[in-house]
């Protein structure tokens, strides 16, 4: 028997192995290198955090989880808001060994966004260089946490040191529109979202915001066509679908105004000034018990707030129930008595302008009984002047656990237990050490009752 085919079928499987095994990592080479990059681009520039965070995730167990990538799911859950798991990743990073810096980055940011923007600002060199052509979430994450304390001249310095590092950046042109926007300066504002929108023609961010300050403007005509453009190009939050709507109101369009509110989801869960614009809405529309059902809503969270108990005032009128109607409205009348006081307050705000204090409890009287989301842009201020004032701090809390939105309150909270935290620490350092004094025989105590929390 010849032994020739026996060895032209050994040639055969080593050619196949010697071709097979670089062919194998050829592949793999190239489709680490694709979800890596194709992730960052997600990321940073599609804005589409979701879409890499599942992509990272159902390939980093083919290619043995790479730190890199960890780092990205972080960055990609810092864009979504998720810092319990922003949390945990940076945790494993730092005990796999990833440099201090690096591996605590998106943690960082997002506590800078959040308002506590001094660990970028002392890291600001290293952590450039670390996101290299991405600097401007670096910048962006400092200008915001400049923002939330009212830190004005360091949001300008920023931005112009923005800048002068990335020429025609149009998230530099982006932050200096909502800059001006909080500064209402808002034609600068308009200027600067629409050098956004031109720098960067698809960034949909852009878009809503001008479109925000469309409305605020009274340009509603301006204001639809930049929604209708988002909503065409499947942005569908409900603060694009009620800004529609809410310009398709003013321009006397009920019907497609309550056709767009159709596509939320759930209302239950809007944040008040829209819920609220969803119940006119079905009110225009002859819709009075859906509207009756969301102001019940509305009065819920805020029981007192006038804009809120005529909504349900007038739902129940149309549905005939009078009585009711009548009792709720006299209650509007009682909360409305709370205006006198809040223009006396504002009168004195124009001449002590410094009083934070007075500003915090107009804003908080305003919350509760005229505006809430009038009222809170007020304690919001007050906050920026004096961050580590504990009742701001609760008031905002508060406001925010009512919306829904327990993120945002979470990040008071923890702000309260700090600011509580040095206030102990304070104490200590300034509590005299005890001396050896001589002791008598006294009768011992019988130890405190706790106190009622």
């Amino acid at each position: 028997m010849s032994i020739y085919p026996k060895r032209s079928g050994m040639i055969r499987k080593s050619l196949f192995v010697l071709l097979g095994v670089p062919l194998l990592v050829v592949t793999w080479l190239v489709a680490y290198f694709w979800v890596g990059r194709s992730s960052h681009d997600l990321i940073y520039k599609k804005n589409s955090p979701a879409q890499a965070v599942a992509r990272l995730e159902a390939w980093s167990p083919l290619m043995f989880n790479p730190s890199k990538w960890n780092w990205l799911k972080a960055e990609a859950y810092r864009k979504l808001g998720d810092r319990v798991r922003v949390s945990r990743i940076v945790d494993q990073m730092t005990i796999t060994g990833m440099p201090g810096i690096e591996a605590s980055s998106p943690l960082l940011l997002m506590d800078s966004a959040a308002g506590l923007p001094t660990k970028v600002k002392e890291n600001l060199g290293p952590l450039l260089r670390l996101y290299k052509d991405d600097g401007g979430e670096v910048l962006g994450a400092m200008i915001q946490g400049f923002l939330n304390q009212g830190d004005h001249q360091s949001t300008s310095q920023a931005l112009t040191l923005w800048n002068a590092l990335y020429d025609d950046d149009p998230k530099a042109a982006f932050w200096q529109g909502v800059y001006s926007t909080v500064s209402y300066d808002l034609d600068t504002a308009l200027t600067s979202f629409k050098r956004a929108i031109e720098l960067d023609p698809n960034d949909p961010k852009a878009r809503q915001e001008l479109a925000e300050v469309y409305l605020e403007k009274a340009n509603f005509e301006q204001s639809r066509e930049l929604f209708q453009w988002l909503v065409e190009h499947g942005s569908d939050s409900p603060e694009i679908i009620t800004g529609y709507a809410r310009s398709l109101l003013n321009l006397g369009f009920a019907d497609q105004a309550s056709e767009q509110l159709k596509k939320l989801p759930d209302v239950t869960k809007l944040p008040s000034p829209e819920l609220a614009l969803v119940c006119e809405t079905n009110l225009e529309a002859d819709q009075a018990q859906q509207a009756s059902d969301q102001a019940s809503i509305l009065l819920k969270r805020w029981p007192y707030a006038l804009p809120y108990l005529q909504l349900k005032a007038r739902s129940l009128a149309k549905l005939g129930q009078t009585a009711e109607s009548e009792k709720l409205f006299a209650q509007a009348a009682e909360s409305q008595n709370r205006r006198p006081q809040v223009d006396q307050m504002i009168e004195r705000m124009a001449t002590e302008t410094n009083n934070q204090q007075l500003r915090r409890d107009m804003g908080e009287l305003m919350m509760n009984y005229l505006d809430p989301a009038g009222g809170v842009g007020y304690v919001q201020i007050a906050s920026r002047a004096d961050p580590f004032d504990l009742k701001t701090q609760e008031i905002l809390a508060s406001y925010y656990e009512k919306e829904g939105n327990l993120q945002i309150a979470e990040n008071h909270r923890r702000m309260i237990r700090r600011i509580q935290q040095v206030l102990l620490d304070s104490i200590d350092a300034t509590t005299p050490p005890s001396t050896n004094q001589p002791t008598t025989n006294l009768p011992t105590l019988p130890p405190a009752l706790p106190t009622n929390p």
